[in-house]
C-alpha cells in the first residue's frame, strides 16, 4: 500500500448536488504514486471514442456487497458490465428520466450485477474492441 496525503481538491464547477450533475472531482495527491504491478495509470478515454468501439466493460469498488448494508467490503470487488442505452436507463420502469445525457449506464437490465453503497467515486473501465488495453469511459456515482 501506498498512502499520500490530498494536497488540493478540484470539483467540477457545475457541480449540483440536487440532480447529482457533473458528479466528479480530481484529487491532487502531496506527492506521486509509485507504479507497480498493483498500482497502475489509468488511461482516460478520448472524448471521439464511440461507445459503439467498447467492449468487455467493469466497474471496481470497496463499497457494500449487499444493498442496505452499514459496512464497505476489506476486498476490492470488481463486475463486468453493459453498457446500457440511457434510453432504456430513463425509461418509466428504470430512472424515469433522471439520466443526464452526458451520463452512462452499465449493468444488467435483470439486475443483481451493479455498483452499490460506497462505490462511488469507482471507476468503469471498458475495453476497446480489437485491441488489449482498456480505457476509463466513467465513474460510478449514484443508482
Amino acid at each position: 500500500a501506498q498512502l499520500r496525503r490530498i494536497k488540493k481538491i478540484v470539483r467540477h464547477e457545475h457541480y449540483n448536488p440536487s440532480d447529482k450533475s457533473n458528479d466528479i472531482a480530481l484529487l491532487e495527491l502531496s506527492r506521486p504514486v509509485d507504479c507497480n504491478p498493483y498500482i497502475q495509470l489509468a488511461c482516460v478515454a478520448d472524448p471521439a471514442l464511440s461507445l459503439s468501439e467498447l467492449e468487455n466493460c467493469w466497474v471496481a469498488g470497496w463499497g457494500a456487497t449487499v444493498a442496505r448494508a452499514q459496512n464497505s467490503s476489506d476486498v476490492l470487488q470488481e463486475a463486468k458490465v453493459q453498457l446500457i442505452d440511457v434510453q432504456l436507463c430513463n425509461s418509466s420502469g428504470w430512472y424515469a428520466g433522471k439520466i443526464h445525457t452526458h451520463n452512462l449506464c452499465a449493468g444488467y437490465p435483470q439486475g443483481n450485477i451493479d455498483t452499490c453503497q460506497g462505490d462511488s467515486g469507482g471507476p468503469l473501465m471498458c475495453q476497446e474492441k480489437n485491441n488489449d488495453y482498456f480505457w476509463i469511459v466513467g465513474v460510478t456515482s449514484w443508482g
